[in-house]
């Protein structure tokens, strides 16, 4: 239809000056006949482009904001077909294979003596009790799929934006709030290993999964990988095992922490998981193994430069999630552990499962051991109240402290309850009470005690009723925290206070 348009344009343009052979025309009745050609020569061109782009094209309705209408081509003409805007984005989602997930909390307040502090997150908890902009930020992209095979790649971005002032510019890190890392960049296949075609096998910079105690703000298990290769969710017997080999380096320090070496080490990472008990029940059992790959130049640093003493660390445990009819959850694991991650155990504040203490490895290191007990939680005790727990006792005999020294015991218990009123599934008002004490004993025998309590009034704009696995929420809080004993950290809030009551708002997110 299109060619036969142009070929009549051309007829129409050469018309006039075939006309002019017998009836002489003016140059302007020539340029005007010319004009008038070549403007319907144009418009059949437009048309023509038109209706090719329409054919792609998606058009949003006027009467139906939650769909679209798809528009097709067939041979019996354009077909018009509705579809929500979920499925439209599901659809967009699976075809071209990218998704962008991420997590962050953000807020303001104020306090009584100046500056709001955080203390002691790790044992009264967290809500009303931190002042941190935390973000995650991970980027997947499907790069290829045939049948059962498939292959992604993830990058994961994650750091702390500060809340202090109003600038936060990464590399200017004012008050050592800004910061930002690459903490997973890794591939992710199945289908691949013929043993195992439904697990996930990775390679890159990557670990296993962590577990986390929410109202703590620490991990129970956590492997931090500089680069490594595990597989996920393989399913043998009647559960499913992950496993990773990771390179996990450290900074090995002098007896002055002045000088540093770097230590290559490895970890290996074995859990057996989802392992079926009773009815909603299910265990899993796991160890983690780090070792060393010292060179002879280190090892000879640390007989005789005054260099800490490498020595290998191990932790095995198990744990037992059990689900409720009414909904809510309790996870109860039991942890042993042996040199720096039982030193990690004996912190009373961040206690995740590190090898060293903020980057650094240092400490007389024994064969002493560590033992930790958790429980975290929630339940409904009616459709209107809701409660929140994590529970933690630990102790240790014979292990290095980062307070105390090397040959420290160590005794700890840690109490955090978040009870609330669901007014709706938008609304709930409740109370955490947050409590903890530990004591340790130095090799002479001098004791050291730390305690303290929180109590946080609060209130909640949520999605749903749950508290530990539902966001995006929104808290305005009312916090007073005391610090009865700091003879581990000789803490103390602004003007030298030992007590801090603070207001604000939090808004916590993940998608």
């Amino acid at each position: 239809m299109f060619r036969r348009n142009i070929l009549t344009s051309v007829i129409l343009v050469m018309t006039p000056f075939c006309y002019a052979g017998s009836q002489s025309l003016t140059v302007e009745q020539r340029l005007a006949s010319l004009e008038q050609a070549l403007k319907e020569t144009q418009g059949e061109l437009q048309q023509y482009k038109d209706k090719e782009l329409a054919k792609t094209q998606v058009v949003s309705p006027a009467k139906k904001p939650d769909a679209v209408l798809v528009k097709t081509d067939n041979a019996n003409g354009d077909v018009y077909s509705s579809i929500t805007m979920k499925d439209f984005s599901k659809f967009v989602k699976d075809e071209i294979g990218f998704s962008y997930n991420g997590y962050y909390r953000s807020g303001w307040g104020t306090a009584s003596h100046g500056s709001p502090k955080s203390w002691a997150i790790g044992s009264l908890g967290r809500l009303g009790n931190e002042y941190s902009g935390w973000f995650d930020l991970q980027l997947k992209q499907r790069v290829w799929q045939e049948g059962n095979k498939r292959v992604d790649a993830i990058v994961m971005l994650d750091g702390n934006v500060g809340q202090q002032y109003s600038t936060g510019w990464f590399g200017d890190n004012a008050g050592g709030e800004n910061y930002m890392q690459f903490s997973d960049m890794y591939v992710t296949t199945q289908g691949f290993l013929p043993f195992a075609p439904e697990a996930d096998f990775w390679v890159g910079k990557h670990g296993a999964p962590k577990i986390e105690i929410q109202m703590l703000d620490w991990k129970t298990q956590r492997t931090d990988a500089a680069a490594g290769i595990g597989l996920e969710n393989w399913k043998v017997g009647p559960g499913k095992i992950d496993i990773a080999l990771v390179r996990e380096d450290v900074d090995d320090y002098d007896r002055a922490l002045q000088n540093k070496q770097q230590i290559n080490t490895n970890t290996i990472d074995l859990r057996y998981k989802e392992l079926p008990l009773w009815d909603k029940a299910t265990l899993m059992v796991s160890g983690r193994y780090v070792a060393a790959n010292q060179s002879s130049s280190e090892k000879y640093n640390q007989q005789n430069n005054d260099y800490y003493q490498w020595k290998d660390t191990w932790m095995v445990g198990t744990s037992l999630t059990q689900k409720f009819d009414t909904g809510g959850f309790n996870e109860f694991s039991v942890l042993l552990a042996n040199n720096s991650i039982a030193s990690s155990f004996s912190r009373y504040a961040g206690s995740s499962p590190y090898t060293t203490f903020n980057g650094k490895y240092y400490g007389d290191h024994t064969n002493g051991t560590a033992v930790r007990l958790t429980s975290q939680g929630e339940m409904y005790l009616n459709d209107r109240v809701i409660v929140a727990n994590a529970l933690v006792y630990s102790f240790g005999n014979d292990v290095y402290s980062y307070e105390t020294g090397a040959h420290s015991d160590f005794e700890s218990i840690r109490a955090v309850v978040r009870p609330a009123y669901i007014w709706d599934q938008y609304n709930q008002t409740g109370v955490e009470l947050g409590y903890f004490k530990q004591q340790n004993t130095d090799l002479s025998g001098e004791k050291y005690d730390e305690s303290g309590y929180k109590t946080t009034l609060f209130h909640t704009f949520k999605v749903s009723t749950s508290m530990l696995t539902s966001r995006p929420e929104i808290r305005f809080y009312a916090t007073y925290i005391k610090a009865e004993d700091t003879e581990l950290d000789d803490f103390t809030f602004e003007d030298q206070k030992n007590d801090q009551f603070a207001v604000g708002a939090q808004a916590e997110i993940w998608w």
